[in-house]
């Protein structure tokens, strides 16, 4: 008999630098389940996430049935890898799968209501993609396995299968006519039967331990795992908020041999992540997830890997997060995501967060172990006001927590993305490009394309785009780069919310000059100019070869808040000027000869700090060179004790400094790596700047304390 040819498909963009690193794990677990399943039949699998691979492989290897993944980041590349299929072979079997569906994740029922259109939205939908046989809205590992049982069943012939114009198990598909859809039987997820203590997703074999996955553990793809799915909550903003179901597991020894077959496979490597992602909705909510990180830890022992492990927080159970991070030596990353501290806001959305007072007991705890937290914020969110959203960053702020502001995404498969709750608060989208996610393929320009909310019945565009901008301000302050300016203005009684928005009205002033300001008109420009009206007005505007060229150069299409931020640490001496200006208009009525001497030498010493002038500077004119700073307050070693008074430290103070070479060279080779399409030097750095947010210490300058 004939093998059964299978192609899985993660596809990632990577003209500019891959959108995703993660090891592909949602169809690792597809094929590792459908390999068992079918272990008496002769299937052939390959699994990719490059896009170009997929493409020659469908030239040349020719498989009978892909499957491809279906996010947001990727759905344009996704349908025409399946266009693209059909046309090299009709025969070819195209499924679908993935929450960018407007049915959702996992939903019961598909059917159209008086407030909701869902039934008729998916038959747009597919119609739109006339070239997908079947679309998994069940989870993949299981309604894969229905479409391969039927495509044997069928002698292996796609038009056996379509000509019984039937429904699928688990999928949603045209009818022959193609004027309506056939729904499948729901699928129950593996494991549903079971509970939390019987770990029933066993079932499904490891794709690491199998070796499916090995060719993705090369030390470029961050390890990603998932140790259970399902959400208990119900976020409307999010795609799995409707589809409250029992989370299914699986067992701690099952996820430790896992880690512990990644780990040793990495360890070889003489270079690569030292990272792990778990994809949980919610790690840390069961007593089993404080197990884990034992055998974690074990891991991490032998192996000296991971350094990092990257997670989704939950909404609960803070002290099991707590023993986590003791357990993981304070090496979990702690996104704790308030998106609101409305309170009536966050009943709107059906979120469950902690209170504030709860929220700011487990930041203090996890500061006594000098782990610093971070909160998303989402605007505009339902009955969130200008007022309220500013009100929520003051917490946020005034706690040092640092706060990441993030726009409404409109996805389709979230009940915020419908049509009921977009009337209700009168919800306006607009249409931007995904960062990083488009190229060239087969001669088509391929972009991905996001919806937006810029406006509600409580918020207006303006509003949104007040919002937006200050949230950029917060943003760049959140550098570490501005960690003495943090702790400077803090002694000086200064509270860093009301810091951050008189800084914020300076350079909103028309008669304030300089680079900081035109820097934030750049930024409150581009944020209003990428947005357009329809998605097709997006799509054309980019697919124009002018604005595609652009969009390679990186001059447009990225990451806003990184891009500027990155721009922000090359101007870093002007945004100095400007911080300590603004400082000395705050204190202007305490003002003293003593404090200008802290003022003066602080500035000093962080306008000396960085290596950014360098980097671009003849390396022949700075060999040897040896520079010494006089200040007048001891400024750096006042840092190391922050909170003792000024006046304990000397006042006159030298320091030497050398420039590192083997660092700038270093810095150097990486912009050239970076620079694409025409792109410029500085503009080049100001990417590399986004890649190394947080390794600001790569940057300093050397010095030694002499007098």
């Amino acid at each position: 008999m004939k093998s059964i040819k299978i192609l899985l498909g993660d596809p990632r963009h990577n003209t500019v630098g891959a959108h995703s690193y993660f090891v592909p794990i949602g169809i690792g677990y597809i094929g590792s389940n459908l390999l068992e399943k079918f272990k008496n039949s002769k299937i052939e699998l390959k699994l990719c996430v490059d896009p170009e691979e997929i493409f020659t492989l469908l030239d040349e290897w020719k498989p009978d049935i892909i499957g491809i993944s279906n996010y947001i980041w990727n759905s344009n590349i996704s349908n025409f890898i399946c266009e693209y299929a059909k046309k090299k072979n009709p025969n070819t079997l195209c499924i679908l799968g993935g929450p960018e569906f407007p049915a959702g994740t996992g939903a019961r029922k598909i059917e159209d209501s008086v407030e909701d259109q869902t039934y008729t939205k998916c038959l747009e939908y597919l119609s739109e993609r006339s070239s997908v046989d079947y679309f998994a809205y069940s989870d993949g590992e299981v309604a894969f396995v229905e479409i391969v049982r039927k495509f044997i069943e069928n002698n292996n012939s796609l038009k056996s299968m379509k000509d019984k114009d039937e429904p699928m198990k688990g999928c949603v598909s045209l009818t022959k006519k193609k004027d309506k859809i056939h729904v499948g039987e729901y699928i129950p997820r593996i494991g549903m039967e079971g509970s939390v203590k019987n770990e029933g997703r066993d079932e499904i074999p490891s794709p690491y331990t199998t070796g499916l996955l090995d060719k993705f553990l090369n030390g470029i793809f961050v390890p990603a795992f998932e140790t259970a799915r399902g959400c208990p909550f119900l976020c409307t903003f999010c795609d799995q908020g409707l589809d409250q179901t029992k989370i299914t597991t699986f067992s701690v020894k099952r996820m430790a041999e896992e880690i512990t077959y990644v780990g040793e496979k990495l360890s070889k490597l003489k270079k690569g992540t030292k990272t792990i992602s778990i994809f949980d909705s919610n790690w840390g909510i069961f007593e089993k997830d404080v197990r884990l990180a034992d055998e974690i830890l074990t891991v991490m022992e032998k192996y000296d890997w991971p350094q990092y492990i990257e997670c989704l927080t939950p909404k609960s159970n803070w002290d099991n997060l707590i023993k986590i991070n003791d357990k993981l030596k304070n090496r979990v990353a702690l996104d704790l995501s308030m998106q609101s501290l409305n309170i009536e806001v966050l009943t709107d959305i059906k979120r469950r967060n902690w209170t504030a007072e709860q929220y700011l007991l487990f930041i203090n705890e996890n500061r006594k172990r000098g782990k610093s937290a971070s909160s998303e914020m989402i605007i505009p969110l339902p009955n969130e006001t200008e007022e309220s959203y500013f009100h929520g960053i003051k917490f946020l702020m005034d706690n040092h927590v640092q706060a990441n502001t993030y726009s409404l995404m409109m996805l389709c498969g979230a009940e915020l993305g419908r049509d009921r709750a977009i009337k209700k608060y009168s919800m306006v989208p607009k249409f931007r490009i995904l960062p990083k996610s488009f190229g060239e393929y087969r001669n088509k320009k391929i972009v991905e394309i996001e919806s937006i909310c810029v406006s509600t019945n409580t918020m207006s565009y303006q509003n949104y785009l007040n919002c937006r901008n200050y949230s950029f301000i917060v943003k760049l302050l959140g550098h570490p780069v501005f960690i003495p300016i943090d702790k400077l203005t803090k002694k000086l009684g200064i509270g860093w919310y009301d810091f951050s928005k008189r800084l914020t009205s300076v350079i909103q002033d028309e008669n304030f000059k300089g680079k900081f300001k035109d820097l934030y008109n750049e930024f409150c420009k581009e944020s209003h100019e990428e947005l357009f009206n329809t998605k097709k007005e997006a799509i054309d505007f980019y697919q124009k070869p002018e604005n595609y060229e652009s969009l390679v150069r990186g001059d447009i299409g990225e990451n806003l808040m990184s891009k500027y931020t990155g721009k922000g640490l090359l101007i870093l001496e002007d945004i100095i000027t400007t911080i300590f200006y603004v400082i000395r208009k705050i204190i202007r009525k305490d003002y003293s000869k003593e404090l200008n001497i802290v003022l003066d030498s602080s500035e000093k010493w962080l306008k000396n700090l960085y290596l950014i002038d360098t980097i671009f500077s003849d390396s022949d004119l700075i060999k040897n060179n040896k520079n010494k700073l006089k200040i007048n307050f001891d400024f750096p070693e006042w840092l190391q004790n922050s909170k003792l008074p000024f006046e304990n430290f000397k006042r006159d103070s030298t320091y030497e400094f050398k420039l590192d070479h083997k660092k700038i060279d270093y810095i150097r080779n990486e912009i050239k790596s970076i620079t694409l399409g025409g792109m410029d030097e500085r503009r080049a750095f100001s990417r590399y700047l986004e890649r190394r947010m947080s390794e600001h210490n790569f940057l300093k300058k050397e010095f030694e304390k002499v007098i």
